[in-house]
């Protein structure tokens, strides 16, 4: 808002209660008029000075505070943002619900089993919450037919029901057990598009102005899809083909997917999208890839105070895993500062932040040091969590 106030200042516009008053007195002056009972105190100074200056003091305080944010895209607020969106054909990205398989598994495989419309699936809590699915059609585990694969959808809008596999294993349905198995999603589920993320968008869709494709349009492109962020897109310049030989002008994009996206179908649909439709650039060979991952095996120790009850200490050993696992990009069920390319992640900070969310331990060790990466970002590929 400082900004603001100085540019009125800069076009000689008094802003502080102050200076307009002074204004005023010197337009009464400079018109022939004469107050000689201008005191502070006078009943009638008060009052004209409260008609005149009072209402200028309002106006020029809307309009820094309301009125002038929204012509810049850094400060627009949520009241304007659309029209922004609009005036460069970008859509804010709506809620949508996440559409997915889940296999429904049995062991005695005798005699048909129904597995009705509208079968609730859920997750164990995850930070006091239990996210739930439900079929979107009716399906028959049929005799001798141990497993099936079920369309669900899930009970509400939002990226947080896009947890990765084995989250959901709660089924009512008896002699059944049911799980999320790799590559279950369908279509994400995603949260109407945050302003700053949407602001972003915007920013970037300046480049699609231009008549030359630069890595700003082709970002802008591939983040139009649901669990793509705008600054989640890295680019490699003059890469190879098939062999050691450079190629002049080729590239490469590498997509940071929101947990756990399709990202094979959506590499797919984006690179269709760029190479058939006529979005070309970068010597017209750009390819668009999962953004590789480092796996990683972690232990962790917990140390309590001996005074907590058993159930305690397994909600808590339960939460820490969880809330280590949404730093590594496995659920959102915990706010974690989140595994990165081309930086340090720091078991410093992870521990910080655990302690913020549990209090209670007395302190926590990780079995290795700090993770530095490149164009590539670590993943759990197991976690033990236990108490020492």
């Amino acid at each position: 808002m400082k900004d603001f106030e100085n540019l009125l200042k800069d076009e000689g516009v008094p802003i502080t209660e102050t200076e307009i008053s002074d204004v005023f007195k010197q337009t009464v002056t400079d018109s022939g008029s004469k107050i000689s009972n201008d005191s502070a105190y006078s009943p009638f100074w008060r009052l004209i000075s409260a008609i005149a200056v009072q209402p200028v003091t309002w106006l020029v305080n809307a309009l820094v505070q309301n009125v002038m944010p929204q012509f810049f895209l850094k400060t627009v607020g949520e009241g304007f943002i659309d029209l922004w969106g609009n005036n460069y054909g970008v859509e804010r990205k709506q809620a949508q619900k996440l559409e997915g398989r889940i296999l429904f598994t049995r062991a005695d495989a005798q005699g048909d089993v129904d597995i009705p419309l509208g079968t609730v699936i859920q997750t164990e809590l995850l930070n006091d919450m239990v996210y739930g699915l439900e079929t979107t059609s009716a399906a028959v585990l049929e005799a001798d037919q141990t497993s099936i694969s079920v369309a669900v959808q899930a009970l509400a809008e939002g990226k947080d029901y896009n947890l990765e596999t084995g989250h959901y294993v709660k089924c009512d349905i008896e002699g059944i057990t049911v799980t999320n198995p790799d590559s279950w999603i369908d279509v994400v589920g995603d949260d109407y598009e945050d302003i700053e993320d949407y602001r972003l968008r915007i920013r970037n869709a300046f480049n699609s102005l231009s008549h030359y494709h630069t890595d700003g349009v082709y970002r802008y492109l591939i983040a139009q899809f649901a669990g793509v962020s705008t600054d989640m897109i890295w680019f490699e310049h003059e890469v190879t083909r098939g062999g050691d030989t450079v190629i002049p002008g080729a590239a490469d994009a590498y997509v940071l997917f929101e947990l756990d996206a399709p990202a094979d179908s959506y590499i797919e649909i984006i690179n269709r999208m760029i190479n058939d439709e006529g979005y070309h650039g970068h010597g017209d060979d750009l390819q668009v890839f999962k953004l590789p991952e480092l796996y990683v095996d972690l232990s962790v120790t917990v140390y309590l105070p001996t005074a907590l009850l058993d159930s305690e200490r397994m909600v808590i050993l339960t939460g820490v895993e969880q809330a280590i696992e949404a730093a590594f990009r496995s659920n959102s069920a915990y706010v974690m500062t989140q595994t990165q390319p081309y930086s340090r992640f720091s078991f410093t900070r992870l521990a910080s932040e655990v302690y913020q969310n549990f209090p209670e331990i007395e302190s926590i060790e990780f079995d290795q040091g700090d993770i530095v990466t490149e164009l590539e970002v670590p993943r759990l590929n197991s976690l033990n969590v236990q108490e020492g």
